[in-house]
């Protein structure tokens, strides 16, 4: 009797220390998926030459090697006239250090509003009004050069955002809109890198040329791109687009709300060392002066 007493007085004295642990609150979706990301991902905005080259190559990577959309180059850089004037950014994998995505926002030239999309298919907007040269005095840019490695692609929809047991709760549950199974972190991350590039520089909107499906697919996780125009036949079906990056932030679902201010502060410090000279030199961009400004919109 002695022995069990002596038992049950263990139990209890260790239930203080294991109430903490049965009871700890679990951590929100939100959080879990800016715990996943930033625990195999670095956000890189390219303020050097070298860093602008892990950019470069990946998009020859993708668009001239995988997808055979440009030609192969000796350099094995991909890189155009607009790089001059735009902000490269990518995401590199922390276990390895590889390029896992790249993105660019190309800058209007300065005495002209002129943009990629504008430059080679101005006749698809709906309306001249549409035209990002119409809207310079504003601050636009285009998004353009999203590329992700196939063994990223890959990767993104084998690797599980969440644990399984939290997983299968979620799977029951009917709060959550769209299929975290199917989360395209990645191309998530580099368009909410890009649009704190925009807000940055405050931009007032940012026009893209992309397939109608990966709108459709963004749109399910709260980013909206609005159409501008027809869809055209440029390496497949492609659709002008254009977005307000305030707006955007504003309408983002409550689940990645959390995973844009994580973005946003990741990449702060990046945006204010950034070389602005070196793209206003070429761009006529208005930037906003105070830092609290442009925070306080992402936030």
């Amino acid at each position: 009797m002695s022995k069990f007493n002596h038992v049950v007085s263990q139990k209890f004295n260790n239930l203080p220390s294991l109430l903490p642990s049965m009871f700890a609150k679990q951590p929100a979706i939100d959080e879990e998926i800016v715990r996943f990301f930033f625990s195999r991902y670095q956000l890189v905005v390219a303020n050097d030459e070298k860093d602008k080259d892990v950019s470069f190559k990946t998009r020859h990577k993708v668009y001239c090697e995988e997808m055979k959309f440009e030609q192969t180059r000796a350099s094995s850089l991909e890189v155009d006239k607009y790089d001059d004037r735009a902000v490269n950014c990518y995401i590199k994998h922390l276990p390895t250090g590889e390029c896992a995505g790249t993105i660019r926002l190309v800058m209007p030239q300065h005495g002209s509003g002129a943009l990629p999309l504008e430059d080679k298919f101005s006749d698809a907007f709906s309306c001249s009004s549409l035209l990002p040269s119409n809207l310079v005095s504003g601050g636009v840019c285009e998004i353009s050069r999203l590329a992700v490695p196939r063994e990223f692609r890959i990767r993104q929809f084998k690797a599980k955002v969440l644990p399984s047991e939290k997983l299968a709760k979620v799977k029951q549950s009917k709060n959550l809109k769209f299929n975290i199974e199917q989360l395209p972190y990645l191309s998530i991350a580099l368009y909410l890198m890009a649009t704190s590039v925009c807000l940055h520089l405050n931009m007032s909107h940012a026009y893209v040329l992309m397939e109608p499906k990966l709108a459709r697919r963004m749109k399910a996780f709260g980013i909206h791109f609005n159409e501008v125009g027809e869809a055209i036949s440029f390496k497949g079906q492609r659709v002008p687009y254009r977005l307000s990056p305030t707006t955007m932030v504003s309408e983002l679902s409550n689940t990645l709300k959390r995973f844009q201010q994580e973005v946003h502060q990741s990449i702060q410090p990046s945006l204010n060392k950034m070389s602005v000279d070196a793209i206003t030199s070429t761009a006529n961009v208005p930037f906003v002066t105070k830092r609290e400004d442009r925070v306080s919109v992402a936030a």
